[in-house]
């Protein structure tokens, strides 16, 4: 199977091919090669003249460096500028470097670009001087023009006894597609033995064949297709013709040899199929897709009787856990192995020998057990694998996007192997309508890999008439199914469910209860905000609290005002229990902005060590400059446990944040006071090493009498000078003397020692 889908992916290439520049020395391994020797290549981009006389003057300028005893580098940066600027004028010049192994391609890039005929008169008569790579690569130039006077040059080459130059040839002559390329080509083929030659002329034939395909002229293009599926060609270029052959005919005359295919015992056609078909589309391939469904459908062995877990509990005496959700989700393909143990549900028990208690249908039959502690069970009928071009062909269906095609998507869903079953509910989600939710909901309920793909499904597929079929399932549904379904209304954001929602956060049921109140953060709006408050304040314990937190933090991301949004958490928070200030803090903290910054600030300067400890991590964590001066504030006069965290929340906003390079110098001398440890100070040369200025240098050199940090000061000294030192080379002559006077460590001291020749003789 998953040699099918890898197949499957791989043919999509052959409905985009380009052209490839198969042979000779491309452009890219022609900068490379220059590259390595150190030529730069910057100045290449300076921006064209834009005076006529200026223009003209720059352009002999270049063709006159081609002409001279320059250096190879910047005849090839003469070639790029002459790409962009250049005209016939240009010509003689480029043609002569054709013959350069090093500067043949540099010409061809400009060559292939500059107007009229004489370009490809040029790279014509080189033709008949060049052999090897150097030929192949004015081959390719010809092509990238479509000169078409060079058909009669190009079709003598395909005789070549070098297989790479006629190959060459054979793609370019696809290329230029004149009615004489295309006769040439089919003339050659029909007496050419060498099979990478023979493979060029086919996918030469074939770029002609969807040239005419682009036209309107199918039947030409399938004439060169069918001539190309009689021939002894690599799989590729068969493949390539038979796709092609198929596209010409169209959705009716197509259908036959795309059954061919589909009935091919080779997984590889297979799969072309299935990608042709995509392609092909209509009513027509659906049906074609079906049948061959049906085929496989009625080959498969009979599914096993369905397992679906409907209790679970684990625990002893009084103190039990429902675990029904955990083992529908270990159900896989219609088996479940698990173990009694406290990993099901942490030890609801502690001290008693505990039990899994289990209630489940096979098929239509319910049954019980009890699994002590410490012993696993395995239930269920493991499902047959349905066969892999079952679900390759579901796949396919459902990217065709036709009625027929659905159809048989929906009754797969229902019936089909567990497999191709499974497939058919997750394209459900894609291609479903309100009228599956539900089909999808029933399978939900079974838990497992099934359940799971169709509520994924339930989350994809879009549409309010999909949100009124799950309200509508709301109304009807109780216990864990109703929660199920308040996490689909949290998913899809359900509006038209608020009233039910509302209704649920006072229910008893603590599931259907913690659900609800996330759906409401996920659709309050800002009148309900009162609500979550409330539910926040009245938690009654750590997984009620954080649910409460997160569905405010939910609903406050989508306030308009969230200044008044966050003086209103904070005004609720006054009164509330610590543990609930510190969740209301953290809410205020995710919404960010000036207000929620000044109710973080107040909370760490109080004298509350709970609250401190919370607003000087949440200071830490903040993403914009202006908490800098805060933490300043904190890391200089605030509660002394929390002073080094407030410094190096400081020293995060000057690492990390996109600040002005004024700022966060600024900010960096601001830090100089209060970094006294060895720590903070290696943290300050690191920021200044990351950003290098020469007030960066300054401050670095500076550290060089500190033992603790020498050697890291005299390292980033040395850092910046190497980046600053073409623009500021005083400095650095003045800090890498400092930096030998200390004289260590030893591979500072001798970059320095280098750094301070190279400015001093510049």
């Amino acid at each position: 199977m998953k040699k099918d889908l890898k197949n499957l992916k791989g043919f999509s290439l052959l409905a985009n091919r380009t052209f490839r520049v198969a042979f000779g020395m491309g452009v890219l391994a022609a900068a490379v090669a220059l590259a390595n020797r150190g030529i730069g290549l910057a100045w290449a981009g300076q921006p064209s003249p834009t005076d006529p006389a200026a223009l003209r003057q720059a352009v002999q300028e270049q063709i006159a460096l081609l002409q001279s005893e320059a250096p190879k580098a910047q005849k090839a940066m003469a070639c790029r500028l002459l790409a962009r600027w250049a005209d016939k004028d240009a010509v003689p010049a480029l043609a002569p470097l054709l013959t350069d192994p090093e500067l043949a391609s540099w010409a061809r890039i400009a060559l292939e670009v500059i107007p009229g005929p004489e370009a490809s008169a040029a790279l014509r008569q080189a033709m008949d001087r060049l052999e090897g790579r150097l030929l192949i690569g004015v081959i390719n130039s010809l092509a990238v023009r479509r000169d078409k006077e060079a058909v009669g040059k190009l079709q003598l080459r395909l005789q070549d006894s070098d297989a790479e130059v006629a190959a060459a040839a054979a793609v370019a002559l696809g290329r230029i597609g004149t009615p004489e390329a295309q006769a040439g080509l089919l003339a050659a083929l029909k007496t050419e033995s060498r099979l990478p030659v023979r493979d060029a002329m086919a996918e030469a034939l074939s770029l002609i064949a969807e040239g005419l395909l682009l036209e309107g002229r199918a039947k030409e293009a399938a004439g060169i297709y069918d001539t190309l599926r009689q021939l002894e060609l690599s799989k590729p270029r068969r493949w390539e013709a038979m796709r092609g052959a198929i596209l010409a005919r169209g959705q009716q005359a197509g259908l036959p040899l795309l059954q061919q295919l589909l009935q091919s015992n080779d997984s590889d056609e297979f799969a072309l199929a299935l990608q042709t078909a995509r392609e092909l589309g209509g009513t027509g391939v659906a049906k074609l897709l079906v049948e061959q469904l049906a085929k496989y459908q009625s080959a498969a062995p009979p599914p096993k009787p369905l397992l679906t877990i409907q209790k679970a509990r684990y625990g002893k005496g009084d103190r039990w856990v429902d675990v029904t959700d955990r083992l529908s989700a270990a159900i896989s393909e219609n088996t479940l192995k698990i173990t009694a143990s406290n990993e099901l549900a942490g030890d609801p028990a502690p001290g008693i020998v505990k039990e899994l208690q289990i209630t489940y249908h096979l098929g239509d039959q319910t049954h019980q057990v009890v699994v002590p502690e410490g012993q696993t069970i395995q239930l269920g009928q493991a499902s047959e694998p349905a066969h892999p071009r079952l679900v390759l062909l579901v796949y396919a269906l459902g990217d065709l996007g036709d009625p027929v095609a659905r159809q048989a998507v929906l009754e797969t869903a229902k019936t089909g192997a567990w497999g191709a079953r499974l497939a058919a509910i997750q394209v459900l989600g894609r291609v479903g309508d309100a009228s599956v939710v539900p089909l999808l909901w029933e399978a939900v309920l079974q838990g497992g890999q099934i359940g799971q793909a169709a509520l994924e499904s339930l989350e994809q597929m879009p549409g309010q008439q999909v949100d009124q079929a799950l309200v509508s399932q709301l109304a009807q549904a109780k216990g864990p199914l109703r929660a199920k379904l308040l996490e689909l209304v949290t998913m899809r954001g359900i509006q038209s469910a608020l009233p039910q929602v509302l209704a649920d956060l006072q229910t008893e049921d603590r599931a259907i209860r913690l659900a609800a109140l996330s759906a409401l953060g996920r659709i309050a709006g800002p009148e309900h905000l009162p609500l979550l408050l409330q539910a926040l304040r009245s938690a009654s314990d750590a997984e009620e609290t954080q649910t409460a937190k997160n569905a405010l933090i939910d609903a406050c991301s989508r306030m308009t005002d969230r200044e008044a949004t966050v003086e209103k958490l904070w005004q609720s928070a006054q009164a509330a229990p610590r543990d609930k200030q510190v969740a209301l803090l953290e809410v205020a903290a995710s919404m960010g902005g000036p207000k929620a910054l000044e109710v973080v600030a107040q909370a760490a300067r109080s004298q509350d060590d709970t609250l401190q400890d919370t607003a000087t991590r949440l200071l830490g964590e903040w993403m914009t400059a202006d908490a800098a001066p805060i933490l300043k504030e904190l890391a200089t006069a605030g509660p002394t446990k929390y002073r080094i965290r407030a410094l190096r929340a400081y020293l995060r906003i000057v690492r990390q944040l996109d600040l002005p390079v004024p700022q966060r110098m600024a900010l960096c001398r601001d830090a100089l006071p209060l970094c006294q440890r060895p720590e903070e100070r290696k943290l300050l040369l690191e920021i200044l090493r990351r950003y290098p200025t020469g007030e960066g240098l300054r401050i670095a050199v500076g550290y060089l009498a500190d033992p603790a940090v020498q050697e890291e000061a005299a390292a980033t000294a040395v850092a910046i000078a190497e980046k600053i030192a073409p623009h500021q080379p005083k400095a650095v002559a003045d800090a890498m003397t400092q930096i030998l006077q200390a004289g260590k460590p030893d591979e500072a001291v001798r970059r320095a020692k280098q750094l301070l020749q190279q400015v001093q003789n510049n």
